[in-house]
């Protein structure tokens, strides 16, 4: 007999094809509603943000709105900001329109079938005759449900204001392009918003929805007519067969329910005014069922859906009252504990076995029957929209936690018993026989025995017995199981083997010879065994299968995740079960890929299962992610119990003291190892469980355990930096030395317990908790800085799945504190910035180069930043925080950098200040020695300080910023060298490598290394570009462990067009004006700070390093000696560290410019002391101070620029500069 699906079945082959497809449009809908962007919402903050550059269909109904739409000023920034975004929306809109145009075929396609099939256009195919057939009665009302499922889908998923903005902008992205839809305007048509009453008004919306929104996809109504007609009156699923008892009737046309509901709104007509048909409805399917799963775990409650139609309203009315849903509730909640008792029986160890499964199978598939109605009941009917059910179910409804209880246990009973009945029914021909074959020889062995030529029974002998056992022999060989009659014959016949077996053993000479009669009784256990193993087929599996369906409970078990925790704080070994029920649950995909695999489509297939195994992934990941979340509890209780570790004890101590000591030792021990036996049992419950497979995708429970614990880990080093907050103690808001420490201390000593608590655990884990801190702390902190940088650039807050570092499943907060009284930033890494240039504002700190920052104010405590507060803040925020932190820095240098070169544009721009500045500096004759000039550029210094001064104020914030960024790169370098010596010895060669290696290349073009790109292909790259590359990956790497000097570094470059010519005199003016002993600046200069004897020591030994004279001074990386450092911290600070900003910010600015700027300013001030030799000292004036401050600063500059003190004696006679501090 031909079959629809046949391949020569165009009618059915068509139809499958069209349902494999409406499948995969299914899961493509809930992949787009997925990654539905925020401001395609009705409401939110982004959709308010781009509601005009984001319009819906209104735009069209306005002449000239669409062109509007970036018109006006704030339209066109509107625009311009969302073109980043516009790169996700525009991806998103494609996708969406490429989902509604899919939709739309679905529903052409399928009027195309259903017309040819009304035409008769299909030989020997009818709506009549399909619904006759086995598949045809399936498929064609799940193709029309299909559509009904789609339409109510795309309201609940992807509702109509986000449809309409989404196809708004793929019009404006492709009109007048060659991207252009043709189908444009019928998609519009058939998707635009339905105008979806909210959730509480949906019960008392007037009639027009959806059945207005089905009009648009109208189907012929005489077909729909025999399709809800048939789908009334039959079981087209034969699931009665898999539920055999009446109260089960309305879960085993659960299938054909879901249909039916869709299915009616294509003939309203029906639900408004046909009374009888709607009442045998209502009276067969949702008798005691109103709330509906209708695709793939969506569900609907029929009270709220049907409440508009007269005839659907008066039949649930009928059925569906409080009274007779408290008996349903009460009759449920009973079996539920029965079945609990039941399950519990059969889970015991050792309870369920094969023997007793194939004894019990009967009992236990009713048991498990049971206990899936009863939970589906329960999951499906408590999700009720109307209040009086719901006042119901809150007050005598079981606890989440029994009903999950009764789920898992039931779950664990399904697995085992297929994992059971699986190899019984495989093997059930082979063990027929090797029974058979056992009791035939048993028979045999028992006539031996009475022929009297058995040994053991030499003088037995019966020839009656012998002949009887050698007839039952043959009969019991001649049993035969292959067909369905012979399968039916063989319990007659091995009811009467057994019978006679039993019979004959009251004989007295069979009865009093023991073996005689245990031979007899395993005989008959063999043949009860036969008859087991018959009764075992395939059909035992599918009804399992059957009641085992959990695809309603898709988001009906989202409100059980909660309990679903619960379970795995109480019982770890629950995780077992937790299993059990996700592959329960990955029942969803039997339908859609049973009929996917029917069309032949492996491209459906795969979109199909790996969506839904994905969704199911997730869903197990989040409810095990609660283990990872109890590792870190438990490990956060370890850390409390200090009493446990060893501490230091006095050599003396009172035996009272003593045996307190060891009471609380001991009992903090017992704590921590209570917990840690909690860890340990938590695992054991991931090592004991085995690879689950969900659709297609094999999750490994180990794997899974980790990547939560990398998560968890990554959320809780998240908070631990959203602790760093520094709010000013002192009353006038000056952020003061403790207001650093303390925060930095406390988020320092979490960090180390919650380190500390990981690696004492790490062996129960099977982690490096080293390894798994840094990888997690880095990408946090990347994805920080990532968010900072595009904060800082682009004004507004960056898209999270763009910046590196993000994880969807753990998503990072940003900002990620919300601390109002603290000093603003919105992570860790702009806060701790802004602190440190608060605490070191070159206004009221001093040092920073040299020495450590101190306060210059009296009164004020002396030290602000010093080594051991930056040792507090590596331990609390460790070396990927500092670098971050450094790279932020960087981001303000170029700021300041920025904002320098418009104040110097603005200055310089001026022709007459330029002309005059040059005049200056060519009116010396460059000989130096005249007091004039001294004269002559103070004075000039003092009319140019209205606008001089502002830039010096720039170029001290500017230096401020890397004068901090050069301590922590040091920092970085000190501990890169104590932590990983090898590793950044390595670092350091090959940096140096490449850099000797660039430096050759460079000398000699020519000897550069040959192009091989012939040898790979021709687009791989050439060595060349390879070593570009490593060089260029050398350099983030070096800067990484703070092996560059941010003061050497390049930034910005002036802009084209900047003049520059006069700026090195307008900087040295500035630097006369900032040295001179009488005057405050406004970079930084204090007034009143003098060198005294403290500080002769310290600095001549600088100054003699400088020289040359001595072996003893700074580090490689530029820093100061121990020695030098520590007596440097109680010195009196000099001119040139109170100006260490304006000199750095100096620094920096010269090393963008060309060379001969930085010549400029040294010759102007080489003329400026000159003339100040010529100068006497007066009241008002004291030249020698003016000059050994310039010389100070000079030297400092030279250090920080990296340039040799002889580029000095250019400018300066050597012999001046050696002899001024003897005068």
């Amino acid at each position: 007999m031909s079959s629809l699906l046949d391949d020569g079945d165009e009618c059915g082959r068509r139809l499958i094809r069209l349902l494999s497809r409406g499948h995969a449009v299914t899961a493509e809908l809930q992949r787009v509603a997925d990654a539905l962007p925020n401001a395609f919402q009705a409401s939110g903050e982004q959709s308010k943000q781009y509601v005009d550059v984001l319009p819906d269909f209104k735009v069209f109904r306005t002449a000239g709105a669409l062109e509007a739409i970036a018109a006006t000023e704030e339209g066109i920034r509107l625009d311009e900001e969302s073109r980043e975004l516009h790169g996700l929306h525009g991806r998103f809109a494609r996708r969406s329109f490429r989902l509604l145009s899919a939709s739309r075929k679905y529903y052409l396609d399928l009027c195309s079938w259903l017309e040819d099939l009304d035409y008769g256009r299909f030989a020997t195919h009818s709506v009549e005759e399909l619904l006759q057939d086995p598949d045809g009665q399936q498929l064609l009302p799940e193709a029309v449900g299909m559509l009904g499922a789609l339409l109510l889908l795309f309201e609940e998923r992807f509702p109509g204001p986000a449809r309409e903005k989404a196809m708004v902008l793929i019009y404006r992205l492709t009109v007048g392009t060659a991207e252009e839809p043709e189908d444009y305007q019928e998609v519009c048509h058939l998707f635009q918003d339905t105008k979806r009453p909210s959730g509480d008004q949906m019960p008392n919306r007037s009639p027009g929805y959806p059945e207005k929104y089905f009009q648009r996809f109208a189907l012929p109504k005489e077909t729909m007519r025999i399709i809800i007609g048939h789908l009334q009156m039959n079981d087209v699923y034969g699931s009665a067969k898999h539920f055999p008892l009446a109260e089960h009737r309305g879960h085993s046309l659960s299938a054909q329910a879901g249909l039916l509901y869709t299915t009616l709104f294509f003939d309203v007509e029906t639900l408004m005014s046909e009374a009888a048909s709607m009442r045998e409805i209502v009276n067969r399917h949702f008798s005691d069922a109103w709330v509906v799963a209708y695709a793939l775990g969506f569900t609907a409650d029929l009270l709220t859906m049907w409440a508009p139609y007269n005839a659907a309203k008066q039949a649930l009315g009928n059925t569906i009252t409080p009274q007779a849903v408290k008996q349903s509730l009460e009759k449920h909640t009973h079996k539920l504990s029965q079945m609990r008792d039941q399950i519990d029986g059969y889970l015991l160890e050792g309870a369920l076995h094969e023997e007793r499964i194939t004894a019990e199978t009967t009992p236990l598939v009713s048991c498990l029957r049971q206990a899936n109605t009863t939970i589906r009941w329960l999951l499906l009917q408590s999700m009720t929209t109307d209040t009086r059910l719901q006042a119901i179910f809150k007050e005598k409804c079981p606890a989440k936690d029994q009903v999950l209880q009764a789920l898992v246990g039931t779950a664990l009973l399904e697995d085992k018993a297929r994992s059971l009945l699986e190899p019984l029914v495989s093997k059930r021909t082979t063990t027929l026989l090797e029974q058979r074959s056992e009791a035939a020889q048993k028979m045999d062995d028992l006539a031996a025995y009475f022929s009297g030529q058995h040994k053991l029974g030499r003088n037995v002998q019966n020839e009656h017995l012998e002949t009887w056992f050698r007839d039952k022999q043959e009969v019991i060989e001649s049993l035969n199981f292959e067909t369905d009659e012979e399968s039916l014959a063989l319990g007659r016949k091995v009811g009467g083997l057994v019978k006679a077996l039993q019979q004959v053993q009251a004989y007295h000479e069979i009865a009093s010879k023991p073996l005689v009669v245990h031979f007899l009784n395993e005989t008959c256990g063999l043949l009860d065994g036969m008859m087991r193993t018959v009764n075992l087929s395939a059909d035992t599996l599918t009804t399992i299968t059957h009641v085992a369906d959990l695809a309603y409970a898709w988001k009906a078990l989202g409100a059980y995740q909660g309990s679903m925790h619960t379970l795995l704080a109480k019982s770890p070994s629950s995780v077992k079960g937790l299993r059990a029920l996700f592959q329960k649950l990955a029942s969803i995909l039997q339908v859609p890929l049973g009929r996917i695999r029917q069309a032949r489509n492996n491209t459906h297939l795969d979109l199909v299962s790996n969506y839904y195994s994905g969704r199911l992934e997730q869903f197990m990941t989040s409810v095990l992610q609660e283990i990872p979340r109890l590792h870190f509890d438990l490990l956060a209780q370890i850390a409390r119990f200090g009493a446990a570790r060893v501490t230091k004890m006095p050599s003396k101590i009172n035996l009272s003291d003593l045996n307190k000591y060891a009471n609380e030792s001991e009992q903090a021990r017992l704590e921590i190892a209570g917990r840690a036996q909690k860890i340990a049992l938590l695992m054991w419950g991931i090592w004991e469980t085995e690879v689950a497979v969900l659709g297609a995708i094999r999750v490994e429970p180990r794997a899974l355990l980790l990547e939560g614990l990398r998560r968890e880990l990554a959320k809780r080093i998240e908070g631990l930096l959203s602790q760093l907050a520094f709010t000013a103690s002192s009353k006038s808001g000056t952020l003061m030395r403790q207001d650093l420490s303390i925060p930095l201390a406390n988020v320092a000593e979490k960090a180390h317990a919650l380190r500390s608590g990981l690696e004492q655990v790490q062996d129960f884990l099977g982690i490096s908790a080293a390894q798994l801190w840094q990888q997690e702390l880095q990408r946090v902190v990347s994805y920080l800085l990532a968010s900072e940088e595009h904060l800082l650039l682009r004004k507004r807050l960056p898209i999270p799945s763009t910046m590196p570092g993000h994880d969807s499943k753990a998503p990072t907060r940003f900002p990620d504190s919300d601390q109002p009284n603290s000093i603003g930033g919105p992570s860790f890494i702009s806060r701790l910035v802004n602190a440190l240039q608060k605490i070191t504002e070159a206004k009221s700190t001093v040092g920073g180069c040299h020495s450590e920052w101190q306060s210059a104010i009296e009164g004020q405590q002396r030290a602000k930043l010093d080594e051991e507060l930056f040792e507090v803040a590596f331990r609390a925020i460790g070396a990927p925080g500092f670098a971050a932190i450094c790279k932020y820095l960087g981001f303000l240098v170029c700021g300041w950098l920025r904002k320098l070169y418009r104040s110097l544009t603005q200055i310089l721009s001026d022709r007459q200040i330029r002309d005059t500045l040059v005049r200056m500096a060519k009116s010396s004759d460059g000989s130096g020695g005249r007091s004039e000039d001294a004269v002559l550029f103070r004075e000039a210094a003092r009319k140019l300080n209205n606008r001089s001064g502002p830039i010096m104020d720039i170029l001290g914030e500017l230096g401020q910023v890397q004068l901090l960024r050069r301590r922590l790169q040091m920092l970085q370098e000190m501990h890169g060298r104590l932590q990983v010596p090898t590793a950044f010895d390595a670092l350091i060669a090959l940096d140096w490598a490449g850099l000797m290696e660039a430096r050759d290349l460079a000398e000699n073009d020519a000897e550069a290394l040959p192009a091989v790109a012939a040898d790979f292909g021709e687009d791989a790259p050439s060595l060349d570009e390879l070593a570009l590359k490593m060089q260029k990956r050398l350099g983030i790497l070096a800067e990484e462990v703070g092996l560059t000097n941010p003061i050497r570094q390049f930034y910005r470059i002036p802009p084209e067009g900047m003049p520059i010519e006069g700026l090195d005199v307008l900087l040295a003016f500035g630097v006369i004006l900032a040295t001179r002993a009488d005057v405050t600046s406004s970079a930084g200069a204090v007034k009143g700070h003098t060198t005294t004897s403290t500080a002769a020591a310290p600095r001549t030994r600088w100054r003699d390093w400088v020289r040359g004279k001595t072996t003893e001074g700074p580090q490689q990386g530029g820093g100061l000696s121990a020695n030098l450092a520590s007596e440097a911290g109680s010195m009196t600070v000099t001119k040139a560290e109170e100006l260490a900003a304006l000199v750095a910010g100096l620094a920096t600015l010269f090393q963008q410019l060309p060379k001969g700027r930085t010549d400029g300013f040294l010759c102007v001030l080489g003329i400026y002391l000159g003339g100040l030799t010529q100068e006497k000292p007066t009241k008002k004036e004291n030249p020698f101070l003016d000059g050994m401050n310039i010389i100070d600063v000079l030297e400092m500059l030279l250090e920080l620029l990296g340039l040799p003190r002889r580029h000095l004696a250019s400018f300066v006679p050597q012999g001046l500069l050696e002899l001024w501090y003897l005068e």
